[in-house]
């Protein structure tokens, strides 16, 4: 897992898949209710265990449930979050969602 040590902060907005943010507000509640670090450690902790495990899709599942609170974590306050529900996508260069079932933009056209 490539963890990135430079002081930027990231700028938004955070998008993230419906499941990840699930499993990863999941997490929050969970650090709120008891004690523990911050819910990106949890996540940290789960992608070590599935790395010791051998289950590489585990592993695979909780990096991105890491990035995503981490990410989080690091935006400025009010940052938007975007969550992707199944079949979305994010144009960056458009910075809107692409439905599933709509016709996605042509980068091979010109804008007229």
């Amino acid at each position: 897992m490539l963890y990135n040590d430079t002081n930027d902060v990231p700028e938004g907005p955070v998008v993230v898949r419906r499941p990840v943010y699930d499993a990863g507000m999941k997490l929050e509640a969970e650090v709120k209710a008891g004690p523990g670090g911050p819910a990106f450690e949890n996540a940290r902790e789960k992608v070590h265990a599935c790395h010791a495990a051998g289950d590489a899709d585990g592993e695979k599942w909780w990096e991105e449930v890491f990035n995503f609170l981490m990410w989080s974590e690091c935006v400025a306050a009010g940052t938007e979050t975007i969550i992707l529900e199944d079949g979305e996508t994010w144009d960056d260069e458009e910075e809107k969602v692409i439905r599933a079932g709509t016709n996605q933009p042509r980068s091979d056209r010109e804008n007229r």
